[in-house]
């Protein structure tokens, strides 16, 4: 599955340049693009960060970022932060409707690409946010690439743990710290917490981080233990209420 296969391709990469090296490889194999790319984007500032393959240039970056505001997939996920789900352009936009926007004409056509599918990193707010994307200039991202970009969805969260985007980390990572101290959680306990946030099951967490499933077993049982509860479900919703996740 490319779930698996990514997560084993990013096991004991050295370095995030590295990592996003294997994430493009799998990416391209799995779902197929023009274009792959990594961008972080600060709306308020109207700037943003891409690694992308094949690179942009320094006049298609700043073309970009004039633009920022109106590509459809950004839009969304600036206004519904929340939504965790890898979405494309056609999802948001009905196709005639796009081809004859301003932001379609003057970006997308100008850079050779008409469809796009992205998928959206954790810990987004109104204004700032990353993800993962894919362009393409011809046929538009089936549903079945859209599953595949679900099933990955979880593993590039875990990317993001082990190798987070340059740039200051902000009070929210403080603040994880205290509740996590507050709670009385290990930081692996933490880490399973955040894994089964974002929808993984006991077994492919154990994949993911290389132990047994009775260990992810005995650290579930703990977390349950120290957030009074008894199912994923409740642990969940207490480690957000109580800001640790």
């Amino acid at each position: 599955m490319a779930a698996e296969e990514l997560s084993y391709q990013l096991e004991g990469l050295p370095n995030r340049a590295q990592c996003i090296a294997a994430v493009w490889a799998c990416l391209q194999t799995a779902i197929g693009g023009d274009q792959l790319g990594w961008a972080g984007i600060d709306l308020s500032a109207r700037s943003s960060e891409y690694r992308t393959d094949p690179p942009v240039t320094v006049a298609e970056r700043d073309l970009a970022d004039q633009w920022l505001t109106e590509i459809p997939t950004i839009k969304h996920y600036s206004v519904h932060p929340e939504d965790a789900q890898p979405h494309r352009i056609s999802d948001l936009t009905p196709p005639r409707l796009w081809a004859s926007t301003p932001v379609y004409r003057e970006l997308f056509r100008e850079l050779g690409y008409r469809h796009q599918l992205v998928i959206p990193a954790a810990g987004r707010t109104h204004t700032q946010g990353s993800g993962w994307y894919l362009n393409r200039a011809g046929r538009d991202f089936s549903d079945g690439d859209l599953h595949v970009a679900r099933s990955l969805r979880p593993v590039l969260r875990v990317l993001e743990l082990a190798y987070p985007p340059p740039g200051p980390s902000g009070p929210g990572a403080d603040l994880r710290e205290e509740a996590r101290v507050r709670a009385g959680l290990t930081p692996r306990e933490l880490d399973v917490l955040s894994l089964l946030a974002d929808g993984l099951t006991a077994r492919q967490i154990a994949t993911l981080r290389r132990i047994s499933p009775r260990t992810v077993g005995k650290h579930l049982q703990h977390l349950y233990e120290k957030l009074n509860c008894h199912d994923r479900l409740q642990a969940v919703n207490k480690a957000r209420t109580q800001g640790l996740l």
